[in-house]
């Protein structure tokens, strides 16, 4: 079974600049996004024309660029090993950048994830919270990092609790 979320998001910045932070950064998704603790890049492999890595590892997951275009601005890439998702077969997310005005610009993610029939039915029932959390976080966070040069106040709390965990 497989599961589309289709999300954007305007952002008051030029589209360079979220570019930068998106594919530029590729690997720094720990810095902006709450639901990643640690991130990394990954530079063996075939790294895409255009891009300094072939991937990034997000909390144990490595996820390898798929393509990447730099003048569309737009890349794709795909989860790899994923050891402790037994019931995903396949994740990938495509990501587009596009200028509105100079200092506008629309962010679309569009992930895919192809999940085990016999869990589908069950995700399909939670696909409100999956919507919410793969995209419509993401894309807040993102905006607001790019907007504010600091991280989302989610991020911030995450980072907190994480230090007192440690």
């Amino acid at each position: 079974m497989r599961i589309q979320v289709k999300d954007k998001i305007m952002i008051n910045t030029p589209a360079t600049k979220v570019r930068r932070v998106l594919a530029h950064e590729f690997e720094n998704i720990d810095q902006w996004s709450s639901g990643i603790t640690e991130s990394g890049a990954v530079k063996q492999g075939a790294i895409p024309e255009g891009a300094k890595v072939c991937g990034r590892v997000c909390d144990g997951i490595r996820e390898d660029f798929t393509y990447y275009d730099e003048q569309a601005r737009r890349f794709g890439y795909k989860g790899i090993d994923l050891p402790w998702y037994f019931f995903i077969n396949r994740i990938e997310n495509n990501w587009s950048v596009h200028s509105l005005e100079p200092s506008k610009s629309v962010v679309e993610m569009r992930p895919e994830i192809d999940i085990n029939p016999f869990l589908g039915l069950l995700l399909k029932l939670l696909m409100p919270f999956i919507k919410k959390n793969l995209g419509t976080r993401t894309l807040e966070e993102l905006k607001y990092y790019i907007e504010n040069d600091q991280p989302h106040p989610r991020k911030l709390k995450a980072q907190q609790k994480q230090m007192e965990a440690a």
